[in-house]
């Protein structure tokens, strides 16, 4: 167990709190070592201080209570990585991994308030990573791709019907056009997998979760 490492997760994330908590359930970290962004001022000052806070918004943060060192994002993740499984710390060490999983971290770092939806922050601070135009083009590009796929693949019109009202009601409900397409964007992708895993059942489960995304998601809009 890294018993001096504390890693720093986005707690409004859902993404982040289920893959930091599996590394406390797997032994990696006690369960000090897992601290909340939004936290990490109050319970650890002395680390915080020297968090490169723009940084951390992208690429998750492990401190090392010791030493003070801090490593960000993929280095953080491989440490912690190798330490469970030892037979992965070669392939963890080259260059040309890590140059291949880095362009699926920043894509899901950047978008993953949009692709898990999030609850309110608990605390006044919020790590919500800064907007790109690039990383959400990319999401989008990725997610609709899908969903065209999905509309080609079964010629559906429903599913034109459904999506439309996803990003119309991102936009209007909630006001934020930019955000409410990398939210309609994910629930395209949904529906182009519903298309593939329920080919006739797939619109009443497509409709609730608009219904309920819409729902969920709105305060997300309004910041």
């Amino acid at each position: 167990m890294l018993a001096e490492k504390v890693i720093l997760y986005d707690d409004s994330c859902p993404l982040c709190q289920l893959y930091t908590e599996g590394f406390v359930r797997l032994g990696v970290l006690p369960r000090s070592g897992r601290v909340a962004f939004g936290q990490a001022l109050a319970q650890c000052p002395e680390v915080f201080e020297r968090l490169d806070v723009a940084r951390g918004r992208v690429a998750i943060p492990l401190i090392d209570r010791a030493t003070g060192e801090i490593v960000y994002g993929l280095d953080a993740l491989f440490l912690l990585m190798g330490h469970k499984a030892a037979w992965l710390r070669p392939v963890l060490r080259q260059r040309w991994f890590k140059a291949a999983i880095w362009p699926l971290y920043r894509l899901l770092s950047y978008n993953r308030r949009q692709i898990a939806g999030c609850e309110p922050p608990i605390t006044p601070f919020d790590c919500r990573p800064e907007r790109h135009l690039g990383w959400r083009s990319a999401w989008l590009g990725i997610a609709l791709t899908g969903w065209l796929t999905g509309v080609a693949a079964h010629a559906l019109a429903p599913v034109l019907a459904v999506a439309a009202l996803q990003l119309l009601g991102g936009i209007f409900v909630a006001r934020r056009g930019w955000d409410a397409l990398g939210s309609f964007a994910t629930n395209c992708l949904v529906f182009a997998i519903l298309l593939a895993v329920f080919p006739l059942a797939w619109w009443p489960l497509a409709l609730a979760i608009t219904l309920l995304d819409l729902r969920r998601r709105a305060w997300v809009f309004r910041l």
